[in-house]
C-alpha cells in the first residue's frame, strides 16, 4: 500500500491553476449585515486571481460593505473517487470602467474567450470584481491513487 505524501506547494498551485482554467463557474459568497449571499457567476482567472464581470446587484453592495469573500470552484462530479475543487478565501475589489481592475478583468475575459475589443461593447454600468486570494484549500481525490495527500491548505 502506498503511503500518503505531500506534493510540493508549487505543484499544488499548478493543479489549482489548471482547475481554474478548465472550470467556467464559481460560487462567490459575500456577506453584509450578517446576511450571507452566494452567487453563481462566470469567472476569468489570471493565475489564482479571479475576475468576474457583473452588472451589479447584492454582491456588489456586500463587497462595498465587507470585502472579505469566499469562492468555491469544483470540477464536474462523477463520483467520490474523483472529487476535485478549491475553496478560495480572499479580498474582493470592484473596478469601474477605465480602472486598472476593470482593464485587468477585460484582459482575463478576452484571454479565456479568445476575443478582442470586449470593453467597448459592454454597457457602462458593468463592473469587474477582482478576488485576490489570501488562502487556498484544495481537494483532489484522484491524488490518493498516486499515493499523495488529497487535501492542501496554504496562505498566500
Amino acid at each position: 500500500m502506498l503511503m500518503d505524501h505531500e506534493l510540493a506547494r508549487e505543484h499544488v498551485e499548478e493543479l489549482i491553476i489548471k482547475l481554474l482554467e478548465t472550470c467556467p463557474l464559481c460560487v462567490l459568497a459575500t456577506c453584509s449585515d450578517n446576511i450571507p449571499r452566494a452567487s453563481t457567476v462566470e469567472f476569468f482567472p489570471i493565475g489564482t486571481t479571479l475576475y468576474i464581470l457583473t452588472e451589479g446587484g447584492r454582491k456588489i453592495e456586500n463587497i462595498k460593505s465587507n470585502p472579505h469573500v469566499s469562492v468555491a470552484i469544483h470540477a464536474d462530479f462523477t463520483g467520490w473517487s474523483d472529487v476535485k475543487g478549491v475553496q478560495i478565501t480572499g479580498t474582493a475589489e470592484i473596478g469601474e470602467r477605465g480602472s486598472t481592475i476593470f482593464n485587468e478583468g477585460i484582459y482575463a475575459y478576452e484571454r479565456r474567450r479568445g476575443s478582442r475589443g470586449t470593453a467597448g461593447s459592454l454597457p457602462d454600468f458593468m463592473k469587474v470584481i477582482k478576488v485576490t486570494p489570501a488562502k487556498l484549500e484544495y481537494l483532489d481525490a484522484t491524488l490518493a491513487n498516486k499515493g499523495y495527500d488529497v487535501r492542501y491548505t496554504f496562505s498566500l
